[in-house]
């Protein structure tokens, strides 16, 4: 038995994950997120993006705390 996909365009997913929609693009470019592209070759056509990958992205971008590293330094802040 088949079971039914919810699938979200780039700006609910942009929404969900509380991103700009400009960055769902370049994970889709990167092919670090999963999506389908429909329509054309190239970059026309509609990309939709199957909420269980957003849910899997999710996971696979937690960080966890206290897994002893050492913070890098920001470059961009000095400190006087």
């Amino acid at each position: 038995m088949a079971t039914t996909r919810t699938w979200l365009s780039v700006q609910e997913t942009a929404e969900r994950l509380g991103v700009s929609p400009s960055l769902v693009y370049q994970w889709c470019q990167e092919r670090t997120l999963p999506h389908l592209r429909l329509g054309t070759a190239g970059r026309r056509g509609k990309i939709r993006i199957d909420e269980a990958d957003v849910d899997a992205f999710i996971a696979a971008s937690r960080v966890e705390a206290g897994q002893g590293r050492t913070p890098v330094p920001l470059k961009h802040i000095t400190r006087k």
